[in-house]
């Protein structure tokens, strides 16, 4: 039987391996963000990291492995503080917002990451198998059960696929961060958050009969009838 000590010991231990794990991770972002991935070396990460070559070996098997790791340990931590927000959200479409507004704001406020994550990860089919992908894939549930909640609730279509629904969503916010980090437009993407919402809103929230007759009438070209 171990005692108690010993336990505390070995918790202490796993705490310092985390530790050293994200110190390299956010290291490595650094050097991946400004030299890109085919540029960067094991040598140039643990430089950054303020490690030899030899200590990084002792955590990360390779490069590649050190990349993909990086999107694990980032989205975590949002997807943790987003579920800690979540809370305090009430209603299917406030949810939406906060998640589009949390999505943003991340990209925005972590510019590197979301340079490695958009411009090198994105396509890579071995980070599409990999680990850490899983971890991304967890995450975008999130939008999944939302658009669920909104369907229970009688605020959302019920004739669409939610699969889809994040994927319009992502595609919406990722399409925006790329055109930002490749031309600087717009200024901010967080600014735009409102605008995204908007445009969800247009595909997935469900119409009154009013409004499916005020449409109809202005299709018609009759919409001075509901002034």
């Amino acid at each position: 039987m171990k005692n108690k000590g010993s336990h505390n010991t070995t918790k202490k231990g796993k705490i310092r391996v985390r530790e050293k794990e994200i110190a390299i991770l956010e290291g490595a972002l650094k050097v991946f963000g400004e030299k890109g991935f085919e540029e960067t070396t094991i040598s140039a990460i643990s430089k950054a990291a303020n490690i030899s070559d030899a200590t990084l070996y002792e955590y990360f098997s390779s490069k590649e492995e050190v990349l993909f790791s990086i999107p694990k340990l980032y989205t975590q931590r949002e997807l943790d503080r987003l579920m800690s927000m979540a809370h305090y959200i009430h209603g299917a479409k406030a949810r939406m917002r906060m998640i589009i507004q949390a999505y943003l704001e991340f990209y925005e406020n972590n510019r590197l990451y979301s340079s490695v994550a958009m411009l090198t990860l994105k396509g890579n089919r071995k980070f599409l198998n990999s680990e850490a992908y899983q971890v991304i894939r967890e995450s975008a549930r999130t939008i999944v059960q939302v658009f669920k909640e909104g369907v229970e609730e009688g605020v959302f279509r019920d004739d669409i696929d939610p699969y889809l629904v994040r994927n319009m969503v992502l595609g919406f916010i990722e399409h925006l961060t790329i055109q930002w980090l490749l031309t600087g437009r717009p200024k901010s993407i967080a600014t735009q958050q409102e605008t995204v919402f908007e445009m969800v809103m247009r595909a997935i929230e469900k119409k009154s009969p009013n409004d499916i007759i005020e449409l109809n009438l202005k299709i018609q070209g009759h919409d001075t009838f509901s002034r």
